[in-house]
């Protein structure tokens, strides 16, 4: 007798203990004026957590600031799943005519943009400062 797909999966045992998976991904957001964004990445961004990812700065685009700076440096890790939630977030920065800037002060984001090519498509930064350096945070304009 063969037992197809669904009933091998049906006859594993089901062990908590080995779904659980470990917080790799921890993103924190804050906005110092109305129309800039700060959203800092901590840990690795690949298959597993790039979905989330990919639904924070969806919100985050939603929310409508006009410059979204993400800042890289705590992340250890970069796939090919967390480039392409970039690529897609660049494309949608440039439709809405917004500025996203990276800040990729660590060696796995930066060798993972050259590598790939993708360097020369993002605006990238090794600080928050450099990242918002001719933008007046907290002062708005009056008429």
């Amino acid at each position: 007798m063969s037992l197809n797909d669904d009933d091998r999966f049906a006859a594993l045992p089901l062990n908590p203990s080995v779904l659980e998976v470990p917080d790799v991904l921890r993103i924190s957001v804050c906005c110092p004026s109305h129309d800039i964004a700060v959203m800092l990445v901590h840990g690795e961004i690949d298959l597993r957590t790039a979905p989330g990812f990919r639904d924070q700065l969806c919100r985050l685009f939603g929310a409508g600031p006009v410059m979204v700076v993400l800042d890289l440096s705590p992340v250890t890790f970069l796939a090919a799943a967390g480039l392409r939630v970039l690529v897609e977030a660049q494309t949608q920065a440039e439709k809405t005519r917004r500025r996203m800037v990276l800040i990729t002060a660590v060696r796995c984001v930066d060798r993972a943009l050259e590598v790939t090519g993708l360097a020369p498509s993002f605006h990238r930064v090794r600080s928050l400062d450099a990242a918002l350096a001719g933008y007046a945070v907290g002062y708005e304009e009056t008429a």
